[in-house]
């Protein structure tokens, strides 16, 4: 099933960035003053990972880390689940469903040029993605 919506037309064009290099306490000030989940991390041009409010929890607060000095990179993914700004939105949605992630960053030719969201997807086709949910949901109670 295609939606007719191109990944480009629903996705976030300019996602809040950072770097590698940055301590946790200033990356987590940046999502809060971005109302963000999640950053994109990047070292010049080149997309390295992704940090989400979950990984900070995850790694860094339920492992007692010393905030002050892990790094973005010491618990950012570097597993990157991605996808092309010409892929139809209700392919993004499944690759979503199918990989478990709320967010998948739009590369074009190696260059990031966006990240889909779910929020994105509410805010622009909100009936696809009930009924994707819907139907996963159907799927796991057999």
């Amino acid at each position: 099933m295609k939606s007719g919506i191109k990944v480009y037309e629903a996705m976030t064009k300019n996602p809040v960035v950072i770097s590698p290099d940055i301590e946790l306490p200033v990356c987590a000030r940046k999502m809060l003053s971005n109302n963000v989940g999640a950053l994109l991390v990047k070292n010049k041009n080149r997309l390295m990972g992704i940090i989400t409010e979950k990984d900070i929890v995850e790694q860094a607060v339920g492992k007692e880390l010393n905030l002050k000095r892990t790094k973005v990179k010491d618990i950012m993914s570097t597993l990157l689940i991605v996808t092309s700004p010409e892929a139809d939105l209700m392919e993004a949605i499944q690759k979503m469903k199918r990989e478990d992630v709320r967010r998948l960053p739009v590369v074009n030719k190696n260059k990031l040029v966006g990240l889909l969201t779910q929020k994105d997807i509410i805010s622009m086709k909100p009936d696809l993605f009930i009924h994707l949910v819907s139907t996963i949901k159907k799927q796991k109670r057999k």
